[in-house]
């Protein structure tokens, strides 16, 4: 007889009576009670029998030795209720129960690391080691969500092994970490490796973002670093369930030049990665220069007679700010009032002694007004900030003015 997973104890069920003895007079029934007393019986409505669900089933995986098997549990199926309970502690203490109970319960419930097993002290260091070593996978992403530089130059003066040791106050356990010889996972192979997991974690969610969304739009623009380098910065626009639009920034992707050929190729290599397909693409935004927005090799062209349904779309930033800058250069006092400002920026920030003798005439004369913005040439959403700036301190800069032309008389 095959036994389900879990036995059989009906718990409402009329059970019938047999009955026992020379005269057949006093008539028995199993009783549901002995359910809660011996969890591994099984009962059999059919033919009015008990058995051991724990030893039929190690007979029926094979893992019952022959020689300690109790067919009365096991095949035949028990029902001398008469002698019930005697029976029943009889074979809970048989081998054929212990045997089974073996086999069935205490070994797969067991089943643990083999150092754990042989030593408590093993398994207690290795919780500890799992705790320490959590406390700096948070150092690394906290160091690295707010953009600050894990390394020195020194290991003992960097901000990561500084943070390790402000959080030693309140876990003496890092103290025991730090004391260590090696396998600390202090390293910058091993900083770097993790930092790597966790963008690529990051990298998987936004893909997966994208992907559930269905369409997107690439939004690519590229530009040098202080380190002279060209870099390729790459987003993707798309809309989630509740119309909801996203603008997720992928990366920087380092390129030998500027051609179209060499951006699309990095484009295509993005899409690869986060695994996106093309033909999903429905939009292009890009700047205007001629490598992104020509009409026979642009990127944009490129990418079109890939996937016509992926229509360009010229920046909204970019093509506001140049409409500013040409309608700025039309009105005579505006672009007057801008190249002043500009000069006066260069006059004060590129010269450590006149912004000294500015921020001492400021805490002077008007201590609460905000500092002088500098003008940028090429974001024009800022350069209202820095004539507000220069409006407020107007006071401060004639006195700095005066100042400094009084230095250059006198000498």
């Amino acid at each position: 007889m095959l036994l389900p997973e879990e036995p059989n104890q009906p718990a409402n069920f009329a059970f019938p009576k047999r009955s026992f003895g020379k005269k057949q007079i006093v008539k028995r029934s199993f009783q549901s009670t002995w359910f809660r007393r011996w969890k591994w019986l099984h009962y059999e409505e059919a033919i009015d029998s008990a058995f051991c669900h724990i030893c039929g089933r190690a007979e029926q995986d094979g893992k019952l030795k022959a020689g300690s098997k109790e067919q009365a549990f096991l095949l035949k199926g028990f029902c001398n209720w008469k002698d019930a309970t005697d029976c029943f502690r009889r074979h809970e203490q048989s081998k054929c129960h212990k045997d089974a109970l073996q086999v069935m319960v205490v070994l797969p419930n067991s089943v643990r690391d083999i150092g754990e097993t042989l030593s408590t002290a093993h398994a207690r260091n290795k919780a500890e080691n799992r705790k320490v070593l959590m406390k700096i996978l948070q150092n690394i992403k906290f160091l690295g969500r707010q953009a600050i530089a894990l390394r020195g130059h020194e290991d003992s003066e960097s901000n990561f092994f500084q943070l390790l040791k402000l959080r030693e106050c309140d876990n003496p356990e890092i103290s025991q970490w730090l004391k260590r010889k090696g396998d600390k996972y202090l390293s910058p192979d091993v900083q770097n490796e993790i930092l790597q997991l966790m963008s690529l974690s990051i990298l998987r969610s936004i893909a997966k973002n994208v992907q559930d969304a269905c369409y997107f739009t690439v939004m690519a623009d590229e530009s040098v670093d202080i380190s002279n380098r060209e870099q390729l910065v790459i987003c993707f626009r798309w809309v989630d369930q509740e119309l909801l639009v996203h603008e997720d920034f992928v990366g920087l992707y380092e390129i030998p030049d500027i051609s179209a050929d060499t951006l699309v190729a990095a484009i295509k290599d993005c899409l690869l990665r986060m695994n996106l397909q093309l033909k999903r693409c429905r939009g292009q935004c890009y700047d205007g220069a001629a490598s992104m927005a020509g009409s026979r090799t642009g990127v944009a062209t490129q990418i079109l007679s890939l996937e016509p349904r992926a229509l360009y779309t010229h920046c909204y930033g970019h093509s506001l700010s140049l409409a500013m800058c040409d309608t700025m250069k039309l009105c005579k006092g505006a672009r007057d009032a801008l190249d002043t400002t500009f000069e006066i920026s260069k006059l004060l920030k590129y010269s450590p002694k006149r912004h000294a003798m500015f921020e001492k005439l400021k805490k002077e004369l008007a201590p609460d007004t905000p500092g002088f913005r500098v003008l940028c040439p090429t974001r024009w959403t800022v350069r209202g900030e820095s004539l507000r700036s220069v409006l407020e301190n107007y006071t401060v800069l004639q006195d700095l003015w005066d100042a400094v032309l009084e230095n250059i008389l006198w000498k």
